[in-house]
């Protein structure tokens, strides 16, 4: 980015040209001259002089606003550049669901890099929405995670379905539920327990939201204590010390049996998904390809 702008950024940050100067290492004069000389090479003032500083002017504020979208676009291509580097040199960038990790990742990451030590591997964990907007925008290769119902048809993707799954709702063995026999209507009286839930950042991802607010609807999300964690094990904390019921995969009953977390025997069974692997609609580089194929292998499509 041109050097007058960065300098500018920090005067208007600092609304001191002495203090901004002395950040940049540069005199106080120089840096009076070189605003200066923006100033005149826009035609219109950009600062208010005042006696303790200086303020921005609307002219001011309205090149803050765009010199710092500059700056983002500047840094976003650096970070592209630096991704296309280590693609180049054989990196694997994948996400995946805290469960999927469990029940077949884990198992196809460790296989694969036994087989090629050399391949460096970032691993992003977190809801398959902030998963997708990381996979468009090219900050990992594929995901695995929960098919995305509404998804927007302008996420160019493809999605390979694995296995499915079904919903089972969890609570701490001594759960009020189980211990007195309550009745599965009693379930909304107890607060709702969301492991890395959908955030309003990624929205724009959803084409059709109808689904998910139909989902939350079921829930009664709007009627009740909810607790939002992103973090699978803080989430199993609070199963522990509350008497909060988390909705979540059916598959992970055995890995929860051994902090003595149960899926409360209902009546009616729980949701049904498909769980695969996303990826852009595009042909992958070798050890991208190779990698899915080793996800592929290890969580088998179950009818």
């Amino acid at each position: 980015m041109n050097k007058s702008y960065k300098q500018f950024l920090v005067v208007a940050e600092l609304s001191n040209i002495s203090l901004a100067a002395n950040h940049l290492g540069l005199s106080q004069p120089t840096l009076t001259n070189n605003m200066k000389k923006l100033e005149a090479s826009f035609g219109v003032p950009l600062f208010i002089r005042k006696s303790k500083g200086v303020e921005l002017t609307e002219y001011g504020l309205l090149l803050q606003e765009q010199t710092l979208e500059l700056q983002r676009r500047h840094d976003s291509l650096l970070h592209k550049m630096a991704d296309l580097i280590e693609r180049k040199t054989e990196k694997i960038k994948m996400g995946t669901g805290d469960a999927w990790w469990e029940i077949f990742v884990k198992q196809a990451l460790q296989q694969y890099s036994a087989s090629n030590p050399s391949i460096s591997i970032q691993l992003e964990f977190g809801n398959h929405l902030k998963l997708m907007d990381m996979l468009i925008h090219g900050q990992i290769d594929l995901f695995v995670g929960h098919e995305i119902v509404g998804l927007s048809r302008r996420c160019n993707v493809t999605f390979i379905p694995l296995l499915q799954d079904k919903e089972a709702m969890f609570v701490h063995q001594n759960h009020p539920l189980l211990v007195n026999h309550r009745e599965e209507k009693d379930m909304a009286l107890y607060p709702l327990l969301q492991v890395t839930p959908d955030s309003e950042a990624y929205q724009h991802l959803i084409e059709n939201p109808q689904p998910k607010q139909l989902e939350r609807d079921r829930q009664k999300v709007s009627e009740r204590i909810v607790y939002e964690i992103n973090s699978l094990t803080a989430s199993v904390d609070m199963l522990t010390s509350t008497t909060a019921i988390m909705p979540y995969p059916m598959s992970m009953t055995d890995y929860f049996a051994q902090v003595n977390i149960v899926p409360l025997p209902l009546k009616k069974e729980g949701q049904k998904g498909t769980v695969g692997i996303y990826h852009l609609n595009e042909l992958l580089v070798d050890h991208v390809a190779d990698i899915k194929q080793q996800l592929i292998l290890n969580g088998p499509y179950q009818a």
